[in-house]
C-alpha cells in the first residue's frame, strides 16, 4: 500500500511540474545518444547501459546530438555527466546553430580528476535560436577511463 500511495504522489507531482531534482531539465539524453564523431573510430567508442566509453588507448571525440523545446529566451544550457576512473580529462563543448545550420555560438568546459562529475553548459542569450538545433563535443579519455553518461538539456 505504501509503495502505491508513493508512486501516486510522484505521478502527481509530476503531472503538477513539482520535480525533486538540483536542475528542471526538458529532455533528459543517455549518453549513448553519443556517438563517434570520426568515422574511422567507430570501433573505439563503446557502448553500455549507463553510458558510452571509449576502448581505444588514445582519446576519442564522440558527438551527442540534442532534442530541445524551443523557448523565448532564446538560450540553450545543458549539464554533461560522467566519470572518470584514475586521473583523467574530458573536455566538452555545445554548439548552437540556426535552422539553416549557422553556427550560432559555443561554450566549453574541461573536467580532470576522478570520480563522477556534473558540469554546465550555456551559449548567451540569443545564441540559441528558436527554430535552432545544439549538439556536444565531447573528447573523452581511452582505454575505458571515462564514461559519458548523461546529456540533460535545461533552459
Amino acid at each position: 500500500m505504501k509503495s502505491s500511495i508513493t508512486l501516486g504522489l510522484a505521478v502527481a507531482l509530476g503531472s503538477l511540474g513539482i520535480a525533486g531534482t538540483a536542475h528542471a531539465t526538458n529532455a533528459n539524453h543517455s549518453g549513448t545518444i553519443c556517438k563517434n564523431y570520426n568515422a574511422s573510430q567507430v570501433t573505439d567508442i563503446d557502448y553500455l547501459a549507463s553510458g558510452t566509453r571509449n576502448l581505444n588507448a588514445s582519446p576519442r571525440s564522440v558527438i551527442c546530438p540534442l532534442v530541445r523545446s524551443p523557448n523565448s529566451s532564446n538560450n540553450v544550457a545543458v549539464y554533461v555527466d560522467g566519470f572518470h576512473s584514475g586521473t583523467q580529462t574530458t573536455t566538452c563543448t555545445l554548439y548552437s546553430y540556426d535552422y539553416n545550420g549557422t553556427f550560432k555560438g559555443s561554450n566549453s568546459f574541461t573536467q580532470t580528476g576522478t570520480g563522477s562529475w556534473d558540469r554546465y553548459l550555456s551559449v548567451p542569450a540569443g545564441q540559441g535560436p528558436y527554430w535552432g538545433a545544439a549538439s556536444v563535443l565531447c573528447t573523452i579519455p581511452g582505454s575505458a577511463q571515462g564514461i559519458i553518461y548523461n546529456v540533460d538539456v535545461v533552459q
